[in-house]
């Protein structure tokens, strides 16, 4: 009896110029855990599509780069996805961003994953956040009708899923949720709380000036630049805090990520915050974010959505306490190890970070927690998800 023919994946990824890190970031660990499973009767294979660069030479600038990353995206990418399909099991689309993909592929072959529904739920009005007319636009012209055509729709989170069907009109039937997994990177240094300071004060005192991190109680923020992560609430939090003699004055706000937008950073200097942020900019090796988490006292994250919330799921990983907020998918992720308040309340979540920075007698028990509900989340299990997806969909099921 001749064995039956190995079946294969295309994976999708973004272009390679898109800018998005976390996208990178889910690509990447997602290949290369399929690729680890015990899966031999599966192969896996990602694409790699760049800009059309003869645009860029042709028009120098801004303008140059635009249309080179469109033609890239709308031209190039669908040409080559038509292309892999004629021979591929499935096809991957790996971020509803570029969602166009999926129509040049044959549904019955198709699958995409969607991370959030964010921009749909702040043009119609369902979130306190900007949206452009472009966006307004291109969600339900674009991403939403792709949503409908593939043949499957991966979820990060059950919030997402709610979301697609209640906002989104997407079949139940064809939603399947499968979380992300946390990098190996992220844990704990040791058991020892020693080597923990250790760590701490070498990277506070090294590179940022502190000269005794010990004297001092950090609040993490892990930011990108997007209105919706609700840095004002942590500005006002960090204000209230600085205002409790029983703290001391020396609470600091250490900032991982983008820069304050222009109200953002006014709002620093009205407030008389400016010499208690220190601002790290970007930083995209994990084995140094990990370190951030680790030597923090507490990680803030009073996101106002999200589809899933990788942050505080790094951060409990690294054993480090996490407030954030009680709506969406975060309370999915963080479970009973972390505090949740209404990300419109400024004073909860200052009560929440005050309780963890005060109470150190429960910073040990809320760590364990912490590493416990991270151990929930792994690549593997992803990978298995996406796997059993593929699965369903080539067996029709």
């Amino acid at each position: 009896m001749n064995p039956s023919p190995q079946k294969h994946a295309v994976l999708l990824p973004n272009m390679v110029e898109f800018p998005s890190m976390s996208m990178k970031r889910y690509a990447r660990e997602l290949t290369a855990a399929l690729r680890a499973l015990d899966a031999p009767d599966w192969r896996f294979d990602d694409l790699e599509c760049r800009r059309v660069e003869e645009l860029a030479r042709i028009m120098p600038g801004k303008m140059g780069e635009a249309w080179a990353s469109r033609a890239g995206r709308f031209m190039r990418y669908p040409r080559m996805a038509k292309e892999a399909a004629k021979t591929a099991t499935v096809c991957h689309v790996l971020d509803h961003s570029h969602a166009n993909l999926v129509f040049a592929l044959p549904p019955e072959k198709s699958v995409l994953t969607v991370h959030d529904v964010i921009p749909l739920l702040a043009a119609r009005g369902l979130i306190p956040i900007p949206s452009g007319r472009f966006t307004r636009l291109s969600f339900p012209l674009i991403r939403l009708r792709a949503m409908k055509k593939t043949g499957a729709v991966i979820a990060i989170s059950e919030n997402t899923k709610r979301d697609l069907i209640e906002h989104g009109g997407i079949a139940e039937e064809k939603i399947t949720v499968v979380y992300y997994g946390v990098n190996k990177s992220f844990g704990p240094v040791s058991d020892s709380g020693t080597d923990r300071a250790a760590e701490r004060r070498a990277l506070l005192s090294e590179r940022h000036g502190i000269p005794d991190p010990d004297a001092v109680r950090i609040i993490l923020q892990v930011a990108t630049a997007t209105r919706y992560k609700n840095t004002p609430a942590i500005l006002n939090a960090l204000q209230s805090l600085r205002q409790d003699k029983s703290l001391g004055d020396n609470v600091y706000l250490l900032r991982v990520g983008a820069d304050f937008y222009p109200d953002e950073a006014e709002m620093v200097r009205g407030k008389g915050l400016t010499d208690r942020v220190i601002h790290a900019g970007p930083v995209y090796d994990d084995a140094l974010l990990a370190r951030y988490y680790r030597a923090a006292d507490v990680f803030a994250f009073p996101s106002i959505w999200e589809g899933f919330g990788w942050p505080p799921l790094e951060a409990m990983a690294c054993g480090t306490p996490v407030v954030t907020s009680n709506i969406a998918s975060l309370p999915e992720v963080v479970g009973d190890a972390g505090i949740t308040v209404d990300p419109q309340d400024h004073a909860g979540l200052a009560r929440g970070l005050h309780e963890i920075l005060t109470q150190p007698e429960k910073v040990i028990e809320r760590r364990e927690k912490c590493l416990r509900r991270a151990t929930r989340f792994t690549w593997e299990k992803c990978a298995s998800g996406t796997l059993s997806v593929y699965n369903r969909l080539t067996n029709g099921l």
